[in-house]
This record gives C-alpha cells, structure tokens and sequence, in this order.
C-alpha cells in the first residue's frame, strides 16, 4: 500500500540511467523478488534497480496484531537499507509514468530511467478519501474511529478497544481480494472485550455477498459468527462517516442505510497505483494487465506484474507473493535469457489466516476458481492452536529472517537449492 504524505528535493541528470532489471516498489513483492534475482545469480546486485520513496519497510500484516494488541508497531517497521539486497541500486523519488514502447520509466523529478525488463510490484493504495467523512474521523483522536490497515490507526484502533465500555461496534468492509484481515480484528475484538466482560453489540457490514469467497471457510467463520453473536449484513458498502453515525448503501437496490455506533473499524477501499494505467499497462481496473498463469503483461513481453498491483484474479496476499515470485523469476529468465515461451505454472495459490481469537487461527488456503489448496488439510477443517503458533511467530521470522534473504519459498518452506 502507498500513501505519498512528503514532499523532497532531488537532483537529476540530463542523461537516462539503464538497469537490467528495474523494480518498481520495494514493499513484500518487490523485496521478495530482487533478494531472490540475486541469491539465485541471475544477476549481481548493481544490475538492478529498486523504485521506492519510503525510507522504512513494513511487514503490514502485522499492522493486524498492533490493532489486535499483540505486538508493538516497532516490531512490524525496518529501515529500507536493512532489508534490501547489499548494493541494489535504489531510487527514493516515486515513478510517475513509465512508457512501455521505450522501455523508459519517469520520476517525479523528471530523471529518465531505462530498463530491459521492468517488474511492476507497486502494491495498492489506501482510498479512504473515497468514503465521505472517514479520514476526519480517523484523524481525529477523540473519535472511536480507526484502521488497521495503516499503522497509526491501528495503534488508535487498539487504544480503541482498550478503553472501550460497551455499546454498538461496527466493522465495515468494501469489496476486498483478501477477506481475511477484515475478520481477524472483528475476532481479536471481540476475544479482548469479551474476556473484560464488556457489554457489546457487534455488527458487521461487507459489500461482498459472502462472509468468505470460499465455501467451506465461509460456512466455519460463519458458524463461529453466530457462536459469538456477530450480526453480519451482506451487500453493504459504506459511503459516509459523521460524528458516532455511519451510511451504508445497498450495493444492489442503492437503498441507503443509516446507524449508530460507539466504535467503528474502517476497511479502505484500494486501488493500484495510478501510473499504471497512465502508462498503458493496466486492465479496466488499472491493475497490470498480465496473464494469469505467467504472470507476464498481456502486451509488453519485458513487462510483469507481482502481489497486490497484478491483475490475478486470487486474493492478494503475502502468500500470493510468495508463490508467484519464483514462477515469474523462471519465466522471465525463460523468455529474455534462453529465448523460450514462459511457463503456465502460476495457479492463483494464495492464504488467508484468520485470527478466530488470540488463541487461533483458521488458516484458509486456495486457488483460481475457489478450489481448496490445503497444505494441512487435517487442521484446516477448523480453527487451529498449531496454525496459530505458525501465524503468530513464524511466519513474522521467515519474513525477516529468510525472505529478504532470498530464502523463503512460502509454503515451500526454505529455499536450499537457487532456482532456474
């Protein structure tokens, strides 16, 4: 996710500065495939070029358990220079066009970059300014408003629930490609006030026309729903936030809707960087038009798209990234070095763990057309301690211990052996 909040000076030079792979963005996508370029040997680190003006990297999923009071926003921040592979070249001023037919990208400061293949993981944007009011209400302290998909609302989100005497909780949730980070901190909350003996009544409101995309973990967080008397209203998407009332809009009817709340969690509707489709590359939604299962641009061979600003039609997660870098590293050095046709291997696996309370977890695993790709099958069919244990502490360590090192395959566990 980008927000650009600051304004910097650069200085430029007149002439184009060329990598042979330019990287653009430096969040989980864009630093999971340039540690593994380099690890595997495909090229040494000064031919790569990473865009990205945030001087510090997040681990956003863990931006859920600062809300859910599990952990310290510190633990989910490093600095850039940290992370990244030792002497990738890196621009901190952001790209805002790039033009495909001159293999040539833009920065804001007017410098000229060239590239030979371009990798576009520019993640999604936060839109809360799409929802009339909301950024008021969650700029403002004395609100009971707040996000857990940005770290200072999530930090205001837990203060939120920590200070919270009972009443009416909403949780809104826009259309979405990942649904479960909206339902871990409805769980979260409710485990939290729950235990203080907090009088509470939840409810909540998604634009979706399902608790979940998938079946079977549809019918098993439904099912824990109704347990913890979570009321949930389907086909609502909210349009407005004022002061301690909210309106919802039937995404069907257009009826419009109007309630009261003691508490409200915000889900931002997203949206893909918008240089993308500036610049020819993206879909009717301005995602990178790529095919599927390659993951390379319907159009420009040289182009591909990884994680959240891809069009690929499966959940965008962490997961997803994980299983995708590989396939495209393969592909691209397919295509480019070895003059094949890439690969169809990409099959739309992604995961969504949902936290069911602090002490679970409900690890959902799919892929293209809703089809189960389970890797415990045996402790997926509900809520699990052992998934939870993987959730909580593992996988925070394979990504800052062995995914920016080029090590971690996903659900493939360690990369011991360099790929293609």
């Amino acid at each position: 996710m980008r927000n650009l909040n600051h304004i910097s000076l650069y200085t430029f030079t007149a002439r184009a500065i060329h990598s042979q792979v330019a990287i653009i963005g430096g969040g989980t996508a864009g630093l999971n495939v340039s540690a593994q370029l380099v690890r595997d040997g495909h090229f040494i680190p000064q031919q790569i070029r990473i865009f990205e003006p945030y001087k510090m990297h997040a681990y956003q999923t863990g931006w859920t358990l600062v809300g859910g009071g599990m952990c310290k926003v510190e633990q989910t921040m490093k600095p850039m220079e940290k992370v990244l592979p030792k002497n990738v070249c890196l621009s901190d001023c952001p790209v805002v066009r790039i033009d495909p037919e001159q293999n040539t990208i833009v920065t804001m400061d007017g410098q000229k970059y060239t590239y030979d293949q371009l990798i576009v993981a520019s993640g999604v944007q936060r839109d809360y300014a799409s929802i009339k009011g909301a950024l008021e209400q969650l700029n403002n302290p004395e609100a009971p408003v707040g996000s857990i998909y940005y770290y200072r609302y999530a930090q205001k989100i837990d203060k939120m629930i920590r200070e919270f005497e009972g009443g009416k909780l909403i949780f809104s949730e826009p259309p979405t490609k990942c649904e479960g980070i909206p339902s871990n901190i409805v769980f979260l909350t409710h485990e939290r006030l729950s235990t203080r003996g907090v009088k509470c009544d939840f409810h909540v409101y998604k634009a979706n026309d399902s608790i979940f995309g998938i079946p079977k973990y549809s019918q098993i967080i439904g099912e824990l729903a109704h347990e913890k008397g979570l009321h949930c209203h389907l086909k609502k998407r909210l349009i407005e936030v004022q002061d301690h009332k909210v309106i919802f809009e039937d995404v069907e009817t257009k009826q419009q809707y109007t309630s009261d709340y003691d508490f409200l969690h915000i889900v931002p509707p997203q949206k893909p960087a918008a240089f993308i489709a500036e610049s020819g590359l993206g879909d009717s939604d301005g995602y990178v038009n790529v095919h599927p299962n390659t993951l390379q641009h319907i159009r420009y061979a040289n182009v591909w798209g990884l994680g959240d600003c891809s069009s690929v039609p499966t959940s965008k997660t962490a997961a997803a990234v994980m299983a995708q870098t590989p396939i495209l590293i393969k592909n691209l050095i397919r295509t480019w070095k070895l003059k094949q046709n890439p690969l169809p291997e990409y099959q739309g696996y992604t995961s969504c763990p949902v936290y069911t309370s602090n002490k679970k977890v409900l690890l959902a695993e799919f892929k293209y057309n809703k089809q189960l790709d389970e890797t415990f099958p045996v402790f997926q069919s509900s809520d699990s301690k052992l998934m939870y244990l993987m959730k909580k502490h593992f996988f925070p360590f394979a990504y800052w211990q062995l995914m920016v090192r080029g090590l971690w395959g996903g659900r493939d566990g360690i990369r011991l052996f360099k790929g293609v």
